[in-house]
């Protein structure tokens, strides 16, 4: 009868270690999102200080140029409110850019009959990364005949290409007092194994 007991327990603790690990990947999960979802964020604020530059937006729709800005502290507030702590957070530049995480659960295993697993945390990594969902095709400015410095009526910014995204053709007006669109129209994020 002892020995069914002491069974009995030593699977209640090995579900509480499975059920701390699941915790813990959850919760690496919604970091690992949280942060590459602020540094797409920051990706509009880039574009808009240089909506006219081809360069730049060849750049960040190709995956290049994205800034970790706070993303690492956005992941660290959603480990938090998962009841787990940020134990590292490292931008990502696989074929496509993003983060890793690694979390740990706060609360511990507690008081177990199995020796050394009272003070086992969940522990887990995940990485999440941004996928264009457009293109950018560079076009010449159009020639309107006029010099561009003279403040004649006619002369207005041009958007220098074309953007084409998997939903449909992205049209930019820079004289709109928001011309871009929601960033996760621009990119995708998702999470992506770690191996």
């Amino acid at each position: 009868m002892a020995s069914l007991l002491f069974l009995a327990f030593a699977y209640f603790v090995v579900g509480k270690v499975a059920d701390k690990r699941n915790d813990a990947q959850g919760a690496a999960d919604a970091a690992a999102l949280a942060a590459a979802q602020q540094a797409r964020d920051q990706i509009g604020r880039d574009l808009l200080g240089s909506i006219l530059d081809p360069v730049d937006w060849q750049d960040l729709l190709d995956g290049r140029g994205f800034g970790a800005g706070s993303s690492c502290a956005e992941a660290g507030r959603f480990a938090t409110s998962n009841e787990s702590r940020l134990t590292a957070c490292d931008p990502y530049f696989g074929a496509r850019w993003g983060f890793t995480v690694k979390v740990e659960t706060q609360d511990t295993v507690g008081r177990s009959v199995i020796p050394g697993t009272a003070n086992k945390r969940g522990k887990a990594t995940a990485r999440a990364i941004i996928e264009p969902r457009c293109s950018f095709e560079v076009k010449p400015a159009p020639d309107d005949g006029d010099d561009p410095g003279s403040g004649e009526e006619d002369d207005k910014p041009v958007f220098p290409g074309e953007v084409h995204c998997d939903w449909g053709d992205l049209p930019i007006d820079p004289e709109n007092n928001d011309p871009l669109p929601d960033m996760a129209d621009l990119f995708k994020v998702r999470l992506v194994d770690t191996d």
